[in-house]
């Protein structure tokens, strides 16, 4: 195995790593993958709509409804009326869906404490510096 598949491959194990973590933790939480990540579109960016994150997501706007509609049963989001547009539904986070986010926000720092726990100031900055120039990568080959 060549130096860059060895990369490639600790790069993988990462990112299942973290996958297999998150999704331990949803499970305790009651939420899926997507609801978490609908739950951290509409409290990171309030008065947004479910067009907003359907487009975000490049999902279909039925699937984004879905999963907004699974957020309100649960009492964590509520529709509005925009106040701009009246056709428009605004997705609001509830208490109770800014407490669940707060779950959400509070595991993630503590997978990144432990992920970063024997690594110092430095290292950290060289590690996100690298992480930004491999997806700057990426992104530069999808256009």
């Amino acid at each position: 195995m060549n130096h860059d598949e060895m990369v490639a491959r600790q790069v993988l194990v990462l990112a299942r790593q973290i996958k297999r973590r998150r999704n331990q933790h949803l499970r305790t939480v009651g939420l899926t993958t997507e609801q978490a990540d609908a739950l951290t579109f509409f409290t990171d960016q309030p008065g947004r709509t479910v067009t907003a994150f359907k487009t975000y997501q490049e999902i279909t706007h039925q699937t984004a409804r879905m999963i907004v509609q699974r957020l309100q049963t649960h009492g964590y989001v509520q529709l509005v009326v925009s106040p701009t547009d009246a056709r428009a539904k605004q997705v609001v986070v509830t208490p109770s869906g800014r407490a669940k986010r707060e779950q959400l926000r509070q595991h993630g720092w503590q997978t990144s404490a432990r992920m970063f726990a024997h690594l110092d100031a430095d290292q950290q900055q060289l590690f996100l510096d690298l992480l930004r120039q491999v997806n700057q990568n990426l992104e530069s080959d999808e256009n």
